[in-house]
């Protein structure tokens, strides 16, 4: 799929980054920061699920507000409402070849748990395809385990 900018890792990007994107006004009755558990799921033809663990610590919580991009991937959400549990995103992202696609996704959140469904509106050789996604994130504490140590090169 050489024409086509890669869905599921946009859903993952949506995805894995709106959690702390939520959580950046801490005097709000929004997300904790801590040690969260991450169930996503992702559908293109085939659906494929993971589960990941994140930390997401009180310094790193205001610079995802801007909104979930990535190394691959440059992301502008014009549409973004958070309040009173409920997140809604809409924007585009765009790789580093020029290629769009078209992102909404909307959930609930509370300070220990948050849900977010994501849809995908890009084109596979001038087709147009609509992946999915979600994820569903439970907060497991307020401590986060110790980071590895990076390997030397």
């Amino acid at each position: 799929m050489p024409d086509m900018i890669r869905p599921a890792a946009i859903i993952a990007t949506v995805a894995l980054l709106a959690i702390p994107a939520v959580a950046s006004s801490q005097a709000t009755n929004t997300i904790l920061p801590g040690y969260w558990e991450y169930r996503s799921k992702v559908s293109y033809g085939v659906s494929s699920t993971s589960v990941e663990k994140k930390c997401v610590e009180p310094k790193d919580i205001d610079k995802f507000f801007s909104g979930p991009s990535n190394r691959h991937y440059k992301c502008t959400y014009p549409t973004r409402n958070v309040a009173n549990g409920k997140a809604e995103f809409q924007g585009t992202c765009v790789d580093k070849r020029g290629r769009k696609a078209f992102v909404t996704a909307s959930g609930a959140y509370s300070p220990k748990h948050f849900t977010l469904v994501a849809k995908i509106k890009t084109s596979i050789i001038g087709l147009p395809v609509t992946p999915t996604g979600s994820i569903d994130a439970t907060w497991i504490g307020p401590t986060c385990p110790p980071k590895k140590p990076k390997k030397p090169k």
